[in-house]
This record gives C-alpha cells, sequence and structure tokens, in this order.
C-alpha cells in the first residue's frame, strides 16, 4: 500500500524536486514587442492620414496656379493683378528690379506668346511660413527654344498678404534657362 503524502511533505523529505518558477521573460518581451508593433502601425496609419507640414493652403494654390496661367495664356494683365508693387523676379544670370518687371508686366508676359511658351508643375507644391510664406515647386518648360525635351526648374515664391489680398512678391528661379 502506497501513502499519500502531500506534496510540501514529500519535497521536505526529498522524494521531489520542488518546482521551478516559469521563466517569465520570453512572454513579457514578447507583449512588450506586440504592443510596441500595434503602436508603430497605429502611427504609421496616423501619419499616412495627416497634413504634412508643408502642404500648401487652397488660396496660396489657387494663386500660384492663377499666376502661371498668367505666363501660360501671356495675360499681362491677370499677372499685374496677382504680384505686388514691388515684385521682384530673380532668375540665374540677372534680377529684374521690381519697376521694370511691374510696369513692363504686360510687354514681357506678351512677348512669351509668339514662342508658344509652355510651363507646368511637377508633383507637388511646398510651402512655409506663416506670413510671408514661401512656396517652393518644380517646374517644366516647353517652348521651341528649350529643345525637344524641354528645360527643368526650380521656382521659390514669397506670398504675402498685400492689404487683405494674397499677392506674389518675389518670384525667383533656378535651372536651364
Amino acid at each position: 500500500m502506497t501513502v499519500r503524502t502531500e506534496p510540501t511533505a514529500q519535497v521536505e523529505a526529498g522524494q521531489v524536486e520542488p518546482a521551478k518558477t516559469p521563466n517569465r521573460l520570453p512572454t513579457i518581451t514578447t507583449m512588450i514587442l506586440a504592443v510596441a508593433f500595434i503602436a508603430l502601425g497605429a502611427w504609421v496609419v496616423y501619419d499616412m492620414n495627416t497634413v504634412p507640414d508643408t502642404a500648401v493652403t487652397a488660396e496660396i494654390e489657387t494663386l500660384l496656379d492663377d499666376y502661371l496661367a498668367a505666363w501660360n495664356t501671356s495675360d499681362g494683365e491677370a499677372f499685374v493683378e496677382l504680384v505686388t508693387a514691388g515684385y521682384t523676379l530673380d532668375m540665374v544670370g540677372g534680377v529684374a528690379s521690381a519697376t521694370e518687371r511691374v510696369e513692363g508686366a504686360s510687354e514681357l508676359i506678351n512677348s512669351l506668346e509668339p514662342m508658344e511658351w509652355s510651363v507646368a508643375v511637377v508633383g507637388e507644391r511646398m510651402m512655409t511660413g506663416d506670413g510671408p510664406w514661401y512656396v517652393t515647386e518644380v517646374e517644366h518648360f516647353t517652348a521651341p527654344g528649350y529643345g525637344a525635351e524641354g528645360a527643368d526648374g526650380v521656382s521659390t515664391f514669397t506670398v504675402v498678404d498685400d492689404g487683405g489680398t494674397l499677392k506674389i512678391a518675389r518670384h525667383a528661379f533656378v535651372g536651364n534657362n
């Protein structure tokens, strides 16, 4: 007949080894990693669905679209309405003074028509600032003088509040011109 003893008595008698406490480190590590991966996934979803700090506002986007349309349609009058009285156009190879550009805008813009000038924005514009605002865009030009492939460049616009109306105060261009 076998005598049944309590486990504690068996341990004390040396008949059974005491149970080892399970190692919880792998379980804890797995749980921490799972929480970290879930948090990372949530952050990625959040980041993909938020507007970047460099997004251009709708009002400034419209101003720049109208500005480029004035260049593309050789509309000097529309151009003058979109720029400040102190507007400056800076290009590689020279700086046009504000007076020359604003007073002669119609002549400048109208001179592009016979050249079949066209400029298009490539990609998305980026903006920084909180008045004045600085907007940068990559542009692709086509005109007979630029060859079959056209030319590329980067324009940076300084947009200001001119008496309650947003206008372009400066246009700096760097590229193949």
